[in-house]
């Protein structure tokens, strides 16, 4: 679990570090944690391919502040949960846009920081349900929930993901099924260059699946020799809803 801090003010963010580090041991995890002092070093961090499961972000700082930097950071990164921590109140409006987690005013309290720190980490797991992938040496997850199928183009895999984006790393369809099926069990190989999302399937015909997401609708083919298998699957996570 990455976690990043940002915030001018040194003898805080150590504050805060330790805190976070001591809540996150209590709940069994041992987190990453990097700190930056000004959000412009930190947007350079994600868009260099870091990315982080959570972060805590100060809104008045020099060079960049809370308010620029999470932009930036949500054209790259839609699923870190940011939680601001500030003296200033002004900006409630404009944090809107940026999605944040939480909102803790400074002097920060100490329980309020545990609950919140604590309600990030059970919020993550709940998507723990990451998908990992490596694409140019660069690390990173998406949701499991979110990906509507994968795609096998010769070496390449595609990711379509619900808001409609794509994303490709180099592997085996074969070796992703297997891993997949560990933490999820709702994906079916519809056709040996396909791996779809059952929770975005709408309906089924004899040889196609139509898939609905961000208000689309996509129809894939499912291959003649694995009908009967994927009509069954659909079967069993429909609760045994006649297809």
């Amino acid at each position: 679990m990455k976690i990043a801090i940002c915030d001018d003010d040194i003898s805080f963010t150590s504050k805060v570090e330790e805190i976070i580090k001591q809540e996150s041991v209590n709940y069994g995890k041992k987190p990453e944690i990097d700190v930056f002092f000004d959000g412009e070093t930190l947007v350079k961090s994600i868009e260099n391919g870091q990315r982080y499961s959570m972060m805590f972000l100060d809104i008045e700082m020099k060079k960049m502040n809370g308010i620029t930097a999470a932009r930036r950071i949500r054209q790259l990164d839609r699923y870190t949960l940011i939680i601001y921590i500030s003296s200033y109140d002004d900006y409630l409006k404009e944090l809107f846009e940026v999605e944040p987690f939480r909102f803790i005013s400074k002097p920060i309290q100490l329980e309020q920081l545990q609950r919140y720190c604590a309600e990030a980490i059970k919020k993550i797991e709940g998507l723990d349900n990451l998908f990992a992938y490596s694409y140019n040496k660069e690390e990173y997850t998406v949701p499991i929930k979110e990906i509507v199928y994968f795609e096998s183009n010769k070496r390449l895999i595609n990711i379509r993901m619900n808001d409609g984006t794509e994303r490709s790393f180099y592997g085996k369809l074969n070796n992703i099924e297997k891993e997949i099926q560990k933490i999820n069990k709702h994906f079916i190989r519809i056709h040996q260059s396909f791996l779809v999302n059952y929770s975005y399937v709408k309906r089924m015909t004899y040889s196609e699946v139509v898939l609905e997401h961000n208000y689309d609708e996509l129809v894939l083919r499912i291959s003649e020799d694995r009908r009967s298998v994927v009509r069954r699957k659909l079967c069993e996570l429909a609760g045994g809803m006649q297809l």
